[in-house]
């Protein structure tokens, strides 16, 4: 999402003509006979027959979505189904959403939402349709495969995605040049290269330059997404095959026991990281507070054009635990949005329809095209155009490329628990094994498995 009200404008401008080409390109394609296949033209299939409108429950407010108003634009004049995209409240759409759906109504044929809010919950209730009869083989198959077992329950999928927002490194390029020094890749050399960075430049006592940030707040899926990232590049993950914590490894340890130490032993990231959401980080970037963070891609817009040092960042893969080889010995934390459709739709083959193209090239495409937003599907990847728009676009397909993420029942009682625990070790309240076993002891006392 980008929030320049001024850029949307001007890059509505720029696509109207590519979209409108791009329009009068697919409509003459026909996929016949294959309830696989999507369809672009002539004849009206049976599951458009009579459906006039498709209600879509967006993320938030449209003025930052122009992509999605394009991709819809386009459906409609492929379709002649006009979708009318309902703008969200940010402060309650997950309650929203989850209240209409639990009441049974029909208000949205198709609903937009990271499947790691809701996935498997939604499913379990019984709110959602399976879409793989309509999905193309092929289509699966240019989705990083590590990321859709996420979308999926009982080898049936229930979300297409139609962005991604993995997790990467932002950096200040001239301070790192500055001390003779390369991006970090492996742990022992963020540590090594955040000490060079961390600087008390008036000799008060106090640090003006942190090494090294990381968000930590208990809001949200901050510290989910913060842990889960040191845990994968770990080489860990979440869950058992049956649903069980596997976070209590050595592997989850291990990442623990680094994020407590970045700020304990190597005081390298300031003690105020239990406090910090990712917005407020990467704005300690821009302002030069901070010379490395880690973050979410999707705030790579916010961080480039911050004030005074945005244009000196530069962007690379989360550093790992060191020994490992990335996709072969761990994957990196990553998410993303996508669509899902109501079972009580009035209009479910439509609406099944339009979720599945959501995560296909021509979506995606102006996901990366106008919104500068990273595409679900890989082969988007190939575009010259896609490439040149996007920032450090070589950096991050790597990391999507091999990356995954994991679902949860119970998954905002999992994050409150999971929040407590490691700002307790990053107190020091606790050991970060200690901190684990409570955590287990916790889930499990609570029922999140």
């Amino acid at each position: 999402m980008i929030n320049n009200k001024e850029a949307i404008m001007s890059r509505k401008v720029v696509f109207f003509i590519l979209v409108t080409v791009i329009v009068a390109s697919f409509s003459s394609i026909t996929f016949a006979g294959d309830p696989g296949k999507l369809w672009y033209g002539e004849p009206t299939p049976e599951w458009a027959k009579g459906v006039d409108k498709l209600r879509v429950f967006n993320l938030g407010a449209l003025e930052y979505d122009p992509a999605i108003v394009e991709f819809c634009l386009m459906f409609e004049k492929i379709t002649g189904i006009k979708v009318d995209l309902y703008p969200a409240p940010s402060a309650t759409l997950l309650e929203e959403a989850t209240r209409s759906l639990a009441l049974g109504e029909s208000t949205y044929d198709v609903l937009d939402f990271p499947p790691i809010w809701c996935m498997p919950d939604w499913v379990d209730a019984g709110w959602l349709v399976p879409l793989n009869d309509v999905i193309p083989q092929k289509m699966i198959e240019q989705w990083p495969p590590a990321m859709v077992p996420s979308t999926m329950k009982d080898g049936k999928i229930y979300f297409v995605r139609h962005q991604t927002e993995p997790r990467v490194l932002f950096y200040r390029k001239d301070l790192v040049e500055g001390v003779g020094a390369k991006k970090p890749t492996t742990w022992s050399e963020l540590v090594e290269l955040a000490k060079k960075l961390t600087l008390d430049k008036n000799g008060d006592g106090n640090i003006d330059q942190w090494g090294y940030g990381y968000s930590a707040s208990p809001t949200g899926e901050t510290i989910h997404e913060t842990y889960g990232s040191f845990l994968y590049v770990a080489g860990g993950k979440f869950w058992k095959e049956d649903g069980t914590p596997a976070f209590n490894s050595p592997e989850g340890l291990e990442a623990l026991r680094f994020m407590v130490d970045l700020v304990n032993k190597y005081k390298v990231s300031p003690p105020g990281v239990i406090t910090y959401r990712e917005g407020p980080l990467t704005d300690l970037l821009g302002s030069g507070a901070v010379a490395m963070a880690e973050g979410d891609a999707s705030l790579m817009a916010r961080v480039l054009g911050s004030k005074p040092y945005g244009e000196k960042m530069a962007v690379a893969a989360p550093p790992h635990r060191d020994g490992l080889v990335p996709g072969k010995d761990f994957k990196y934390f990553n998410k993303g949005i996508a669509y899902c459709v109501n079972k009580n739709s009035k209009h479910i083959e439509a609406a099944k329809r339009l979720a599945v193209w959501a995560g296909g090239y021509e979506a995606n495409w102006l996901e990366g095209a106008v919104e500068l937003n990273i595409p679900a599907n890989t082969s988007v990847f190939e575009s010259s155009f896609v490439r040149s728009r996007i920032p450090f676009f070589d950096e991050i397909s790597k990391v999507v490329e091999a990356s995954q993420v994991e679902t949860h029942a119970n998954m905002s009682l999992f994050e409150d628990i999971l929040a407590k625990g490691v700002i307790s070790a990053i107190r020091q309240e606790k050991t970060p094994e200690e901190a684990l076993d409570w955590m287990v002891s916790e889930m499990k006392r609570r029922k999140v498995f």
